[in-house]
């Protein structure tokens, strides 16, 4: 009921519009109810992000990479890296897959605390000029509030992705999760605050379907925009941050191909492909979902790919076979 994180508090959205639904992506039922944020809800969002940005960014790399390696220690305490991943699994995923993202999380944290403490020997490094009058030097500044909009298919990881290289960098944060798979990043919030604060406003957290997204993109203190998703909201998102002329960045979907020749083992590249194609679901911007085959190879490839693909079974992720069967995938 109240699924906005905001200047670290958790708060209930004023007037919202509507509810989302979040389903449990095996049973189909329905695991949590969401109210949808208002602009007046973005507004305070943003309005926290930017009155924490002027001392966050002076912090230091250094000293935000201790906020940074607290967060991953957090994340790694036994009993919340458990509640982590079975909650990620009930949005869609293997368990075993769920543990791995979990463990990337906390890795990626760890990863860009190293990169925030570099900031510090960067900063002022002389820039040499052919003219002795002028002194350059070159410093690393924080761009601002950051508007982060992710997708469901890693909905922890990606925020993670966002959130770890912005705080990094000295920028504070607007999130919005995906509406299908917000969860995680709620449970997240709660282990920050509860065991690794950040300074008020640091991160903030707005639920909510592209409506949102759109206000975030738009929003007159967000300072960097960045998107992960498809080609056609990407499109939206660029033009929305156009009119105001904001940095974005895009990562968005493709069609990644797979080339066999006659000269490949059968097996090994009815693997790939499997694992390629099938990873995560399906669910990953770099899954194989384009297949040329050499055309003598084309025949018996197909039918082992059948054969292979007939095999996967379709059951509740969180059942034991399901994680031993993802497991085996780990050596690959």
């Amino acid at each position: 009921h109240t699924p906005l994180f905001i200047d670290n508090t958790f708060v209930a959205p004023r007037n919202p519009s509507s509810k989302i639904d979040v389903i449990d992506a095996a049973t189909e039922n329905v695991i949590a109810t969401l109210p949808e944020a208002s602009a007046a809800d973005v507004d305070s969002a943003f309005d926290a992000a930017d009155r924490a940005f002027p001392e966050w960014s002076k912090l230091g790399g250094a000293a935000r990479a201790k906020y940074m390696l607290k967060i991953a220690e957090a994340v790694k305490k036994q009993s919340n890296y458990d509640q982590l991943a079975l909650l990620e699994s009930h949005m869609g995923k293997p368990l075993a897959e769920s543990k791995w993202d979990v463990d990337d999380v906390a890795y990626c944290f760890e990863y860009y605390a190293t990169k925030a403490t570099e900031l510090d020997a960067k900063q002022g490094t002389p820039v040499p000029l052919p003219d002795e009058d002028y002194k350059c030097e070159l410093r690393y500044d924080a761009m601002g509030v950051a508007a982060c909009i992710v997708p469901w298919n890693y909905p922890l990881l990606m925020a993670t992705w966002k959130l770890a290289p912005a705080l990094a960098a000295g920028c504070t944060v607007v999130i919005k999760p995906s509406e299908f798979t917000p969860l995680t990043l709620l449970l997240l919030m709660k282990i920050i605050n509860d065991e690794a604060p950040l300074p008020p406003g640091v991160i903030n957290v707005v639920i909510g379907t592209g409506r949102v997204g759109q206000m975030m993109a738009s929003h007159p203190r967000a300072d960097k925009v960045a998107f992960t998703g498809s080609e056609a909201t990407g499109s939206k998102v660029m033009a929305t941050a156009a009119p105001s002329i904001k940095n974005v960045s895009l990562e968005l979907g493709g069609k990644s191909a797979i080339i066999v020749f006659d000269d490949a083992s059968l097996d090994i590249a009815v693997e790939w492909v499997m694992f390629g194609c099938f990873w995560t679901n399906g669910q990953i911007c770099s899954a194989t979902s384009r297949l040329l085959i050499h055309k003598p190879l084309e025949a018996a490839f197909l039918a082992r790919l059948v054969e292979c693909a007939k095999a996967i079974p379709i059951i509740n992720p969180l059942a034991p076979a399901q994680a031993e069967a993802t497991g085996a995938l780990g050596p690959l």
